[in-house]
């Protein structure tokens, strides 16, 4: 954890955002007191929040095979 006062924080921005992005949390203070804190966000992988996994109802053979009757009354 690191301490940072606010003017600091202003004249080097991005390399206090680039210590947050690389898991440091950074403490602002403004007049010696602590008025924010800069903290990583936790990152996941989408995939692994899926609940339900895909998967086919029908065999790879018939999901390629054309769809032979029942267009005849649409056409």
């Amino acid at each position: 954890m690191r301490t940072v006062s606010a003017t600091n924080l202003r004249n080097d921005l991005f390399n206090y955002l680039d210590k947050v992005a690389a898991g440091e949390v950074i403490i602002i203070q403004r007049n010696n007191q602590e008025v924010a804190r800069l903290v990583p966000i936790a990152q996941g992988n989408w995939r692994d929040k899926m609940s339900v996994k895909a998967s086919l109802l029908v065999s790879a053979d018939e999901l390629i095979q054309p769809v032979e009757d029942g267009w005849e009354e649409y056409i």
